[in-house]
């Protein structure tokens, strides 16, 4: 064998061996490709899923907020029913009570009572100036003006006070009334 048949026969091989590198770098790269296409597919679902996850969880914290936020609008308007109903049973209340047939006997058994608690008859008598002519064997004084009616009654001493007026009589069912009125509307 020549020198130039060994080049040639050289040349042939280095061109296979080639070829054969070529064709490996090609499949190997096509198997990076086809991994990497992989590994990107697999990325866009996780962050698909991740995503979805997510709006799923905010969208539960949103309904969730708008359920709250309309049980208390629903809430405040039973409230707001409530006291608008508790207010004209006050006003009824006051109206029934200041009938002419029925104050004087309702304020003498008022004030006989705040005696009685008081335990003692030497008092003083705070009414109305329109109930003050209702009383009589009382020392009378000017009930304050928030007062709707009744009395209060005071220790002569000034150190015990006994009320007995509309409002607080009304008061101290507020909270049953409200009860009351609830459970008739709602």
């Amino acid at each position: 064998m020549g020198f130039d048949e060994l080049a040639t026969e050289l040349h042939k091989s280095a061109e296979a061996e080639g070829r054969k590198l070529t064709n490996a770098a090609e499949k190997n790269a096509a198997k990076i490709v086809e991994a990497a296409q992989e590994k990107s597919d697999d990325d866009v679902r996780s962050a698909k899923k991740e995503v979805s996850a997510q709006i799923k969880q905010e969208s539960s914290e949103r309904i969730t907020s708008a359920k709250l936020s309309a049980k208390k609008i629903v809430d405040e308007a039973r409230d707001e029913a409530v006291e608008a109903a508790l207010h004209d049973v006050w006003k009824s209340f006051k109206a029934a009570s200041h009938h002419k047939g029925t104050y004087q006997e309702l304020l003498n058994r008022l004030v006989k009572e705040g005696m009685e608690e008081l335990g003692t008859k030497d008092a003083v008598v705070y009414v109305r100036d329109e109930d003050n002519h209702l009383l009589s064997g009382y020392r009378t004084a000017l009930l304050p003006q928030q007062y709707s009616g009744g009395a209060i009654i005071e220790s002569a001493d000034g150190k015990i006070r006994v009320n007995k007026t509309l409002d607080e009589a009304f008061a101290q069912r507020k909270s049953e009334l409200r009860k009351q009125i609830y459970d008739q509307l709602f």
